[in-house]
C-alpha cells in the first residue's frame, strides 16, 4: 500500500492472505455444506436483519468516501489523482468483501442449494484477491475507487431490498435490483477499456485484470446465473428421513431422535 505502511493492513493485502483465505473458505463453504444437508435449518432470521443493517451502514459509508472520484464529464474518475483518503477507502471495501462471505454462511444454513451456485462462490472467493492484489501493487487509490465506488451504491440498494422482504413486505422495484448489478458490471468493463486507453498513471497497466473480470461476471449472470456444480449434494429431506425412522420402530427398532422439521 502506498500510503499506509502499518504491519497489519501490509499483511492483510499481502497476496498469502488475500488469495490463501478465500481458497480456505471455499473448503470451508464446501465442508459446512455437507454437514448441513444432514441436519436441521436454524432461524437466522434475526442475525440476518442485522447483517442487513450492517452492510447498509458500511456501504454507505464507503460511497461517501469513494464519490469523490466521480464527477462530470469525467464519471469514471480517469486519471485521477492517487491520494490516502482513497486508499483507506479502497481498503475498507476490501475488507468489506470478507464481510460479504456471511451471505454464503446464510445460505448454507439456510440448506438453500439453488442460491449456492457457481457465480456465487466464484464472485465472492475472487472479489476479495482482485481488491488485495490492487492494493498490495500500491495501484488502490486514483480511478480505481470508481469500481468500489459504484459497488457500494449497488450494495447499499441490495441489502436494503434483503431488509425489507425480510419483515414480508414486497419490493415493487426487485426486478430492478438484479439490472443495477448488470448495470454496475457493464459500467465497470467500460471503466476498463476506457482505463486501457486514456489512464496515463500506473494503473493502465491492470486494466486487463477489470477487463477479464468484467466479462465473466457478464457471462455467468447472463449465461449460468442459476448454475450448481453436480458436487454439491442435495440436502436430505429430514422429514421424510423422521418418517422412515417411525416406520422402523414399528418393526421393532426404536424411533430416530435425531433431525428436527426444517424452518
Amino acid at each position: 500500500m502506498r500510503y499506509h505502511s502499518a504491519l497489519w493492513m501490509q499483511r492483510l493485502v499481502h497476496p498469502l492472505f488475500s488469495f490463501g483465505m478465500p481458497l480456505a473458505w471455499v473448503v470451508l463453504v464446501y465442508m459446512l455444506w455437507l454437514y448441513m444437508t444432514v441436519h436441521s435449518a436454524p432461524n437466522v432470521k434475526v442475525y440476518m436483519r442485522i447483517y442487513n443493517f450492517i452492510q447498509i451502514v458500511l456501504c454507505l459509508y464507503m460511497f461517501y468516501g469513494l464519490l469523490p472520484c466521480i464527477g462530470f464529464p469525467n464519471i469514471f474518475g480517469i486519471n485521477s489523482a492517487f491520494d490516502e483518503r482513497g486508499e483507506w477507502f479502497v481498503f475498507v471495501h476490501f475488507l468489506s468483501k470478507f464481510l460479504d462471505w456471511f451471505d454464503t454462511l446464510w445460505i448454507v444454513l439456510k440448506r438453500n442449494r439453488e442460491q449456492l451456485s457457481f457465480l456465487h462462490v466464484f464472485h465472492h472467493a475472487s472479489i476479495p484477491m482482485v481488491w488485495g492484489y490492487l492494493l498490495h501493487c500500491d495501484v488502490g487509490s486514483g480511478t480505481c475507487r470508481y469500481g468500489a465506488c459504484v459497488n457500494s451504491l449497488t450494495h447499499v440498494v441490495m441489502y436494503a431490498h434483503y431488509l425489507w422482504t425480510s419483515f414480508g413486505m414486497k419490493n415493487p422495484f426487485k426486478k430492478y435490483v438484479f439490472w443495477l448489478q448488470m448495470l454496475q458490471f457493464y459500467s465497470c468493463l467500460a471503466h476498463a477499456f476506457l482505463v486501457w486507453f486514456l489512464e496515463r498513471t500506473e494503473i493502465r497497466e491492470y486494466a486487463w485484470i477489470q477487463v477479464g473480470y468484467q466479462v465473466t461476471m457478464v457471462y455467468l449472470f447472463t449465461q449460468m446465473l442459476h448454475w450448481v456444480p453436480s458436487c454439491i449434494p442435495k440436502p436430505v429431506n429430514l422429514a421424510s428421513a423422521n418418517a422412515s425412522g417411525y416406520q422402523k420402530s414399528s418393526n421393532g427398532h426404536p424411533p430416530s431422535t435425531k433431525g428436527s422439521k426444517e424452518s
